[in-house]
């Protein structure tokens, strides 16, 4: 009876732990973006790493604001339920994208710093501070506020009223291509035919190009950027 009691304990202990982690993905605003993954559920909690978007993460526990993760690494930490793909509503939804351009932050006094929040109020949590001067890219625009990632890549909200905008953070200015010479073309993630795919591009799709660079151009289609061979764009 006793064996038998035990072996039903521990059945139900890994049923317990198969219902508590499942996997998920980390989903970002931006494919380049990342956020810190905190050793409590809290920003006052210091970090141990980061996690970026589309990393499969093991969910262990959730909480009504931030959820316990593991990494793919085996790291344990927190990060906010809005960052996690089908936990929390897309803190990004109703961001308009736009070509990566370069700003900076402008304040009354040199000495001050700004809030970068993680949704487009000032009701959102505060996920760091800008300061005065700091340079950022903005990635995207939602009402009154820039969606902008930092020099570390953490994106987050920023006040318009706060960031001067410049010109196209890849140096030039932008202009439109089509995909041409082939009926598909891959956008990949380097400067590289063994790069890892972005996307797949059919013939006479337009695209974004950032900066043309040697051999291949970095281009933006949709919320995507990648980079495609020069002889497949017209």
């Amino acid at each position: 009876m006793k064996k038998f009691l035990s072996i039903l304990l521990v059945v139900c202990m890994l049923a317990c732990m198969m219902l508590t982690a499942f996997g998920e993905t980390v989903k970002l605003a931006y494919s380049s973006g990342s956020v810190k993954l905190r050793t409590g559920a809290g920003t006052k909690y210091s970090a141990n790493g980061v996690v970026k978007n589309g990393d499969t993460i093991t969910v262990l526990s959730k909480g009504k604001n931030w959820t316990k993760i593991r990494t793919a690494d085996s790291r344990e930490g927190y990060i906010k339920n809005l960052y996690i793909d089908g936990i929390g509503s897309h803190y990004a939804s109703g961001t308009t994208y736009t070509a990566h351009r370069t700003g900076k932050v402008v304040t009354k006094y040199s000495s001050s710093t700004v809030n970068m929040r993680a949704g487009a109020a000032h009701s959102e949590v505060a996920i760091g501070k800008l300061k005065s001067g700091a340079k950022v890219t903005v990635l995207g625009k939602n009402g009154s506020w820039y969606l902008v990632a930092n020099s570390s890549g953490t994106q987050g909200f920023v006040h318009s009223k706060y960031i001067s905008v410049g010109g196209s953070s890849s140096g030039s200015s932008s202009t439109t291509a089509k995909v041409a010479n082939c009926n598909a073309v891959h956008m990949r993630s380097g400067k590289s035919s063994t790069s890892g795919i972005v996307a797949t591009l059919a013939k006479n799709t337009k695209v974004t190009v950032l900066s043309k660079s040697g051999s291949w151009w970095k281009v933006k289609y949709g919320s995507k950027t990648g980079y495609i061979y020069k002889k497949y764009l017209k």
